[in-house]
């Protein structure tokens, strides 16, 4: 999130600062004063070193736990504040979920914000070795020890498995609203359930029919199919019909592409002949591919993860290991490349039953960077 600031700015970014740096949500009262009083050039650099700063800075925070949004009355919620709030709006007491460090797990778990609070720590099983780009070798602590680095959120997926509910809603730690969209918003989640629900309801009306496998149940199967998986028009026998109907099902909020950085829906042909719907990281497409795409992957998920006869899918049986891709992060002022697992909504629900589902931009407030939270404060 604030990688950004560790380099030179570009012009742009330097101007944001200057003009805006005192806007800053998670700035206290004096901060916001003595830098109003500073010239713009002084104001930028202060903001730096204040948000830099080892021991008092926000640099070294999680997401969670840094303010998104600061409201008239002088209340400043984080963006995990805001995620548990709009949550009971949309479902009351029901279990809300949080996949976080070890640390940030103590201290949420300190915080008592509310008894349906969960939280997991991603396995350090999954973590991978980073690359340092500038030294061209394995990267390491000053110690000399090897760096290893979580293996992005597909190593989540068996977190995911281990919630037993019928449905589960996904959603970015740093796609927040404020207080007065929450509403409009919850009311696109309830579409997405809604639509998610009926699904299941088609599929499991399917696998539980008594004429199974009979002729006219092969049609209607392959109808069905056809919005999920063009190769059920193919010729198949009743228990390979069966077997692409029993799946784990998701429906994805998708918004209007317009030029945010990312992934996005797309039908692939996979190796093994299958046509499907699939979200699509930039990664793992040529250079440039994303800007053909008319829709852009927020990470808006409804998921449902039971089998018509109540049991629960073993969700890695449903993962492609092989669409794993690299990245670069910032790390002590070096860079890194990093090997990330299948991504937990593209490579990680490679054979799930997808469908997408067009939602508002209004959805979609993304804080990738810093500069970010001063575009939300200009937006909203």
């Amino acid at each position: 999130m604030f990688a950004a600031l560790h380099r030179a700015l570009d012009p742009n970014e330097e101007l944001l600062l200057q003009q805006w740096a005192q806007a800053f949500p998670f700035w206290s009262d004096c901060q916001r004063e003595a830098l109003e009083a500073l010239s713009p050039v002084n104001r930028a650099e202060q903001a730096k070193q204040w948000i830099l700063d080892p021991e008092t800075g926000w640099n070294h925070l999680p997401k969670g736990f840094i303010p998104f949004h600061r409201y008239p009355d002088g209340e400043v919620r984080t963006s995990l504040e805001e995620h548990t709030a709009e949550w009971a709006l949309f479902a009351g007491d029901a279990p809300l979920h949080f996949t976080v460090s070890r640390l940030a797990q103590k201290e949420i778990d300190s915080m008592r914000i509310g008894k349906s609070i969960a939280t997991s720590v991603q396995s350090p099983s999954t973590d991978t070795l980073a690359w340092d780009l500038e030294a061209s070798a394995v990267a390491r602590h000053e110690d000399g020890s090897l760096l290893f680095r979580p293996g992005g959120h597909g190593s989540l997926l068996s977190n995911l498995e281990s919630i037993r509910t019928p449905f589960v809603l996904i959603r970015n730690i740093d796609n927040v609203v404020p207080a007065r969209l929450m509403a409009a918003r919850n009311e696109e989640q309830q579409v997405l359930l809604g639509r998610c629900s009926a699904l299941v309801q088609e599929r499991n009306a399917l696998l539980l029919r008594t004429d199974c496998g009979s002729s006219g149940w092969m049609k209607d199967a392959m109808d069905w199919l056809m919005d999920f998986d063009e190769t059920g028009k193919g010729s198949k026998t009743a228990d390979e019909m069966k077997l692409l109907l029993d799946r784990p099902i998701r429906v994805a909020g998708m918004v209007r592409n317009q030029g945010a950085q990312g992934g996005g829906p797309f039908w692939i042909q996979e190796t093994n002949g299958r046509s499907v719907p699939s979200i699509v990281e930039g990664s793992e497409l040529h250079s440039g591919s994303l800007k053909g795409g008319t829709h852009f992957n927020p990470v808006d998920l409804v998921c449902s993860m039971e089998r018509a006869d109540g049991s629960w899918y073993d969700l890695h049986e449903f993962s492609d290991d092989q669409r794993y891709f690299t990245g670069t992060k910032n790390w002590n002022g070096s860079t890194i490349r990093i090997l990330e697992r299948p991504g937990l909504w593209n490579g990680g629900m490679d054979g799930w039953l997808t469908q997408f589902v067009e939602v508002p931009a209004m959805t979609f407030a993304p804080v990738k960077t810093v500069f970010d939270l001063l575009d939300s404060i200009r937006r909203f």
